[in-house]
């Protein structure tokens, strides 16, 4: 009977086989767990990516909300009188917001009439001696990773829309409020005036690298989302001058009758000899090499910077700024006229330049620079040595000298050619200062061969190299060079 029952039991199990009938209970257990388990993984994943997405949305709306801050408090600095970092140095009489002082700005007078206001060309017109004043008070809506937010205010009078300052209209606005409650980066000032003793000052979220005689500042935000978007950081800084000082009035702008300014030859005594100028300036990694206690690096930018700060303002002036290394980068496009505006701009692009380049090659910079309109004069400052010799830009000859290239440029094509507009007739000269070593003369240059990295097809060689190349460059293009040591 057993037998028999065994027997109907094992064909039962065989035709079910045979027949590809349904999953057991077990098997369809299993295969349900399987499932679930890759859609929580493909939900788990869409959830990441979701995040992820508005993670990144948050950081991008603070980034430009903290910019947004940066560049009207810059603003606001470049058309002041004067920064002020000490509650102390504000005149008696002014009331004080509450919260902690981050810095105030005087406005010009009325007699500052070169004053513009804020994002137009209006002038200012201020009566009071109360400044625009920014500080900081807590904000009890959020709460960092070590804190509480802040919010930064401005109190000072508000622009009305043809941009003048309403100074009987004082108002306090919020201008940023997601700022920390601490710095969590290491900070060094290096205001871009090149005066080493600026002052720092940390409030909250934010520091300050203020020049020591209030005629700029360099702020710093560190900013933060709120806890549900993890908290996102984002740090950011930006520099500005004043437009008008209380030491600089004298020479500063306004028209001149048609004469050279003063203080034209404040770089390395290299004078300028017109209104249309343009600088170029060595980032090479020699460049941090010393130079009576400090870098050359550091020293040219504080004699350069010290150069542009005298040019005068609305006066014909034009000016640009190239870096040069491996390859050349100026401030602007083009010349651009002298505006308190456009010497800010090329003093804080002078201030950031690092020497850090692997190689020496200013004739791109040159090259470019010279054949631009409203430019009478290049000055090129460099301890390097560069290889002097490659394609003419005007005429495409190779290996050619290039100081014979710009040479020619200048007698025969751009001082004489009719297709050349008129106010680029006039030849460029070219004046140089070398830094260190003396590429003018060739007196005390220790190498012969250098390392060449060709600006076209990017390869290394080895080249012998003109001891003379600056001094050559000046006197064929009527400048002079001047060595400095």
């Amino acid at each position: 009977m057993k037998n028999i029952f065994y027997y109907k039991f094992y064909n039962f199990i065989l035709n079910r086989n045979n027949k590809q009938e349904g999953f057991t209970i077990p098997e369809l257990i299993i295969s349900g767990v399987v499932s679930l388990i890759v859609l929580l993984a493909g939900f788990s994943l869409l959830r990441m990516n979701l995040q992820v997405n508005k993670s990144d949305e948050v950081n991008l709306k603070l980034a430009g909300k903290v910019n947004s801050a940066l560049d009207f408090i810059v603003d606001e600095i470049s058309i002041s009188q004067k920064v002020i970092s000490k509650t102390s140095d504000i005149p008696n009489g002014c009331t004080l917001p509450p919260g902690e002082l981050v810095l105030a700005l005087k406005i010009p007078s009325k007699h500052a009439n070169e004053k513009k206001s804020y994002k137009t060309n209006k002038f200012v017109e201020a009566d009071k001696d109360c400044p625009i004043i920014y500080n900081l008070v807590r904000n009890n809506s959020y709460r960092g990773k070590g804190g509480p937010y802040y919010i930064l205010q401005r109190k000072g009078p508000s622009l009305n829309e043809k941009g003048y300052y309403e100074i009987n209209n004082v108002k306090t606005t919020n201008v940023l409020d997601k700022v920390r409650n601490n710095f969590s980066d290491v900070t060094i000032c290096g205001l871009s005036s090149g005066n080493k003793r600026s002052i720092k000052k940390q409030i909250k979220g934010i520091v300050l690298c203020i020049d020591e005689k209030g005629r700029g500042a360099e702020i710093m935000i560190n900013a933060e989302s709120p806890r549900i978007y993890n908290q996102l950081t984002v740090t950011k800084s930006s520099g500005g001058y004043t437009m008008i000082n209380n030491d600089d009035l004298i020479n500063s702008g306004g028209s001149g009758g048609g004469g050279l300014m003063p203080d034209r030859c404040k770089f390395f005594g290299t004078c300028l000899t017109t209104k249309k100028f343009t600088f170029f300036i060595d980032i090479s990694g020699s460049m941090q090499g010393q130079f009576q206690g400090v870098t050359l690096m550091e020293v040219a930018k504080e004699q350069l910077i010290a150069q542009i700060k005298a040019i005068p303002v609305n006066d014909d002036y034009m000016l640009n700024v190239y870096k040069f290394g491996c390859t050349s980068e100026p401030v602007f496009r083009r010349p651009m006229a002298v505006t308190p505006g456009i010497k800010n701009q090329a003093i804080n692009f002078v201030s950031g330049l690092s020497a850090v380049a692997p190689c020496t090659e200013p004739f791109a910079g040159l090259s470019h620079g010279i054949q631009q309109e409203h430019v009478e004069q290049m000055i090129i400052l460099t301890d390097g040595a560069a290889y002097d010799r490659g394609t003419c830009f005007h005429n495409s000859q190779t290996n050619k000298k290039l100081s014979d290239c710009f040479a020619e440029y200048n007698e025969k094509i751009r001082n004489n050619d009719p297709s050349i507009p008129h106010y680029k007739t006039k030849p460029v000269s070219i004046d140089a200062i070398s830094l260190k070593y003396d590429f003018c003369a060739g007196s005390n240059v220790p190498w012969t061969r250098v390392w060449y990295k060709n600006p076209l097809t990017y390869r290394w060689s080895i080249v012998t190299i003109n001891k003379v190349w600056l001094g050559e460059l000046a006197s064929k293009n009527n400048g002079k060079c001047k060595h400095i040591q």
